[in-house]
């Protein structure tokens, strides 16, 4: 799992955490909420990277506990509750997309997996360009433009 209950605790206050666990009609609601956060990261993070990641980043505690708090507000989470819930879904999103990096450190900390995909390079006007769609004779054939 990438929070734990001491996380939840940590970012929102022991008192909040129990509030919420005592509305749950299970015993073990925070860990359930915590299981099903972890679950709904892994199927964004999957598209990107090779799952078990290596080490957790901080940034994946964060978005854990942000869901898991969200899913513990099972009747009506606050509206800040639910922005950051949905901050955080898009954030995964992204990831997914591979349009966000996710910042993972290896045991020497030096990073790993996989970064967003580059946009290609573009070149000036009338320029050759070898390993393309079109061989040099098509290109020629073609109008300039100055």
């Amino acid at each position: 799992m990438y929070a734990t209950r001491e996380d939840l605790e940590d970012r929102f206050g022991a008192a909040e955490i129990a509030n919420l666990e005592a509305m749950q009609s299970k015993p073990e609601a925070v860990k359930r909420a915590l299981q099903d956060a972890s679950e709904e990261i892994d199927s964004y993070v999957a598209v990107a990277y090779k799952l078990p990641l290596p080490k957790t980043p901080s940034t994946l505690e964060r978005v854990a506990c942000n869901i898991a708090r969200y899913r513990l507000y099972f009747q009506q989470p606050t509206e800040e509750v639910e922005k950051r819930y949905e901050s955080e879904v898009n954030y995964l999103k992204r990831i997914a997309d591979k349009k966000a990096y996710l910042p993972i450190l290896d045991d020497e900390e030096q990073p790993t997996g996989e970064l967003p995909q580059q946009a290609p390079a573009t070149m000036p006007i009338g320029t050759t360009y070898r390993g393309g769609m079109f061989a040099d004779d098509i290109l020629n054939q073609m109008p300039d433009l100055k």
